[in-house]
C-alpha cells in the first residue's frame, strides 16, 4: 500500500448514503454544501434540485449538475417531476412536462425521477403527470414517491404506476402498509421534524430489512448544531434498531435502491468510501475516506474545496409583475362592517393543517384580526417569478407568532413570496426588503427590520459558507422563538404552507385556500 492508516480501536463503516434530499434547503451551494457534510460521514448525495428549478427552469436543474460536478461527494441527481408541484392549481417560475424529464434523463449523473409529489394526480391518471412518470419509466430509472397519509386502493394504484420509495411517511401504520406492499420508506429527521419515532413503533413487527435514511431539509443551524445522516442515524439506534441494521440503511439498502452496485459496503469491487467512527452508536465519525482518498482526517476536512464553473446568471430572481402595495396584504370582505365567518388554516403537529372557520370582525370593507386569538395572522403569497395573476391573502391560526411579520421566498415549493403578519405595514415592508436584496427570509415589526437572512442565488442560497449562514440562522431563529414559534425551526415554521401536496389545506398564489385531499379551490367566505 502506498499509505498505511492505523485504525486501532476504531470503527469501519461504508460512507453514508443520502437517499433524497434538497441542498438547496441547506440554503449554501454544492461545494460548501459538500464541505460541511463530509466531515458528517456523508459521501454519497441523492439531490432532487426541484426547489431552485421552480424558480429557473431547467437553467437551475443544469446549475445544480454543473456545480455539483468534481466535488468529493459523490452527488447524482433524481430530475424533478413535479414542477410546480399541482400543475394547474398553481405557478412557478418554469412547468415541465415530459418532454423536459425526457431531456434531463440523458443528462450526467442522473440516476433517478425526484419524488412524485402529485400522487392525486397520479392515482387519478392525470396529466402531465402520468406522461411524466411514463417517461420515467421508459427510461429505466428508479422513481422516488411522495404520498404522506396515502393508504388502501389509492396507494396501490400509486404503486401500481410504477412509484418506489417514500420519504414522507407519517404514522407507524402507515410505514408497514407501504413496506408490505413492496415500497422502500426513506425514514428522515429533517428542519421539519421528525418522524422516526413514531414510525419506528410499528416496524417491530416485521423484519427490519427494507428501509433507507434520508435527510431531505436541514437548515445550516441544524447542520451545524445536530448534523445530517450521522444525525438521522442515531436517531434509528436511539429508538431501539440495532446498530448493524442502522448502518445497513444509512449505506447499503440505498446504494441498492438505486442500483449503485459498487457503493454501500466495504468489499471487494465496491468503492472505497469508508468512515473511520469513534464510537458506533453516537455515530462520531472521526476520518473519511472518498474514492480512496483521506478527506477527513480528525473530524476536520482535509480535501481541498473549490467552486466548480457554472453558466448561471448571478441576478436577482424577484419579479413581481404588479409591485405589492398594502391592499396586498389586506382581505376585502363582502360587507362594509360587522362580523363575518370565514375560513381559515389552522397548523398541526408534524406541518399538518386542517380547515378551521372563524368568525371575523369587519370594518370599512375589510378583515381585521380584532378579538381573534392573539397568534392569528394574515398570510399573502405573492407571486415574484412575474405572473401576472395577483397576491391570495388568508387567515392563519396555529403559529403561535403572537407579533410582526414573518417573510420568505423559501416557501415550497413554487417559492413565490410568503409573508405572515399581523400588520399589512409591516408585511409591505418585508415584501420590499427581500425584493432589493434578491430573496431570503425576515422579520419585520413596528416598521423596522429585526432580522434578515439574504439568500441571493434564485432566492434559496447563498455564496456564505454552512457556518457563516449557520450563525445568522441561529440569530434568527431566536428572534423566532421570542415572537411565540414553537416549531423546531422558526424560521421555516411556513415554509411549507403553500406546498399543495401535504393535508390538508394550503394556500395557492392562484387559488387561495385549497384543498389538497380533493385538489380543489375553498371558498374563503363558507355562507356567501
Amino acid at each position: 500500500a502506498k499509505q498505511v492508516l492505523d485504525g486501532s480501536g476504531k470503527w469501519a463503516s461504508p460512507g453514508f448514503v443520502d437517499t433524497h434530499l434538497h441542498i438547496e434547503s441547506s440554503m449554501v451551494t454544492p461545494a460548501n454544501y459538500t464541505a460541511a457534510v463530509l466531515p458528517l460521514g456523508t459521501t454519497t448525495a441523492v439531490i432532487d434540485p426541484h426547489e431552485i428549478g421552480n424558480v429557473l427552469g431547467m437553467q437551475g436543474i443544469r446549475y445544480m449538475v454543473e456545480a455539483s460536478e468534481g466535488l468529493p461527494l459523490r452527488v447524482y441527481i433524481a430530475v424533478p417531476t413535479c414542477v410546480p408541484a399541482v400543475p394547474g392549481k398553481e405557478s412557478a417560475g418554469a412547468a415541465f412536462t415530459a418532454a423536459e424529464i425526457v431531456e434531463m434523463l440523458q443528462w450526467p449523473r442522473v440516476i433517478a425521477a425526484a419524488e412524485v409529489m402529485d400522487y392525486i394526480g397520479v392515482v387519478h391518471g392525470n396529466q402531465p403527470i402520468s406522461d411524466i412518470v411514463q417517461a420515467s419509466l421508459e427510461a429505466g430509472v428508479t422513481i422516488q414517491g411522495h404520498s404522506p397519509l396515502l393508504s388502501g386502493r389509492d396507494l396501490n394504484a400509486y404503486l401500481a404506476a410504477g412509484i418506489e420509495s417514500d420519504h414522507e411517511v407519517k404514522q407507524g401504520d402507515e410505514c408497514l402498509e407501504k413496506m408490505r406492499l413492496g415500497m422502500l420508506p426513506l425514514l428522515k429527521k429533517s428542519s421539519y421534524g421528525n418522524m422516526i419515532k413514531r414510525v419506528l413503533s410499528n416496524l417491530k413487527q416485521v423484519p427490519y430489512m427494507e428501509i433507507a435514511l434520508c435527510t431531505d431539509d436541514v437548515e445550516p443551524d441544524g447542520i451545524i448544531s445536530e448534523g445530517l445522516m450521522d444525525n438521522v442515524l442515531r436517531e434509528v439506534i436511539a429508538n431501539g434498531v440495532p446498530p448493524a441494521f442502522a448502518y445497513r440503511w444509512a449505506t447499503l439498502n440505498g446504494a441498492r435502491h438505486y442500483h449503485l452496485k459498487d457503493q454501500g459496503g466495504i468489499a471487494p469491487g465496491y468503492l472505497a468510501d469508508i468512515l473511520l467512527l469513534s464510537s458506533l452508536e453516537e455515530v462520531r465519525v472521526c476520518d473519511v475516506f472518498a474514492n480512496g482518498k483521506q478527506v477527513v482526517q480528525n473530524g476536520k476536512l482535509t480535501a481541498e474545496i473549490s467552486e466548480p464553473p457554472v453558466s448561471i446568471d448571478a441576478r436577482n430572481t424577484m419579479h413581481f409583475h404588479s409591485r405589492p402595495t398594502r391592499e396586498t396584504f389586506m382581505v376585502k370582505a363582502p360587507i362594509e362592517n360587522g362580523k363575518l365567518d370565514v375560513n381559515a388554516i389552522e397548523m398541526r403537529e408534524a406541518n399538518l393543517t386542517v380547515l378551521a372557520r372563524t368568525s371575523v370582525t369587519v370594518e370599512n370593507h375589510y378583515l381585521t384580526l380584532k378579538g381573534l386569538p392573539d397568534d392569528f395572522c394574515f398570510m399573502s403569497v405573492v407571486p415574484r417569478h412575474g405572473q401576472p395573476h395577483p397576491a391570495q391573502t388568508v387567515l392563519l391560526g396555529g403559529l403561535r407568532m403572537r407579533r410582526g411579520t414573518l417573510a420568505a421566498t423559501v416557501a415550497h415549493d413554487s417559492h413565490n413570496l410568503l409573508v405572515v403578519g399581523h400588520n399589512p405595514d409591516d408585511m409591505l415592508l418585508a415584501a420590499l426588503e427581500l425584493e432589493k436584496c434578491g430573496g431570503g427570509i425576515l422579520f419585520a415589526d413596528g416598521g423596522k427590520v429585526l432580522g434578515k437572512l439574504e439568500l441571493p442565488v434564485a432566492g434559496l442560497m447563498s455564496p456564505k459558507s454552512v457556518a457563516e449562514l449557520a450563525e445568522e440562522n441561529a440569530v434568527m431563529n431566536r428572534i423566532g422563538r421570542e415572537w411565540g414559534i414553537q416549531d423546531e425551526s422558526p424560521i421555516l415554521s411556513i415554509a411549507g404552507l403553500a406546498l399543495l401536496v401535504i393535508p390538508e389545506v394550503r394556500i395557492s398564489d392562484t387559488l387561495g385556500l385549497f384543498d389538497t385531499i380533493h385538489q380543489k379551490a375553498i371558498p374563503l367566505f363558507p355562507d356567501r
